[in-house]
């Protein structure tokens, strides 16, 4: 059984991953000072990023989601390790997302997928990330015709 301590950590540190996602899905990816201790680290390494402080993190993630209009990123299959005033968890991500290539036409379709590793402290204004590792093990690139522009398409002959 837990203690409403253990059920009140799980749901903060749950809802931190959450409000780590819609930062990044909604283009408000200030909000991770906020989600951070000072001292934090972002590691992106996987996908082409940054190991970095949340500066670092906000400058690479500003700019590559610039070319990554459509986007909705989804932190699953969370397991959650609490000791006290830290904590750790390990989670899968699925993000599917379009990505505009220069001189195409079109979006491309580029769902990928991976695990976070985070590790997270108590503070005084409550839990946030210490780290957050970005394992990136799949991406997958499919063109795609956006409605109303030229391509694909039945034609009845």
């Amino acid at each position: 059984m837990y203690s409403e301590r253990a059920l009140a950590d799980r749901f903060a540190l749950d809802d931190l991953l959450t409000a780590y996602a819609v930062a990044i899905d909604t283009d408000q990816v200030t909000e991770l000072t906020r989600m951070s201790t000072e001292d934090a680290v972002f590691d992106y390494q996987s996908s082409g990023g940054p190991r970095g402080s949340v500066e670092d993190a906000q400058q690479w993630l500003e700019k590559s989601l610039t070319q990554v209009p459509v986007r909705a990123h989804l932190i699953v299959n969370r397991r959650f390790d609490i000791n006290g005033d830290s904590a750790c968890a390990e989670a899968h991500f699925f993000n599917p997302m379009s990505v505009r290539v220069p001189g195409q036409k079109g979006d491309m379709w580029n769902p990928g997928g991976g695990y976070y590793s985070v590790t997270f402290r108590r503070t005084g204004k409550g839990w946030r990330i210490s780290e957050l590792v970005m394992l990136q093990t799949w991406r997958v690139a499919v063109a795609v015709h956006t409605p109303g522009k030229a391509g694909g398409g039945h034609h009845a002959s």
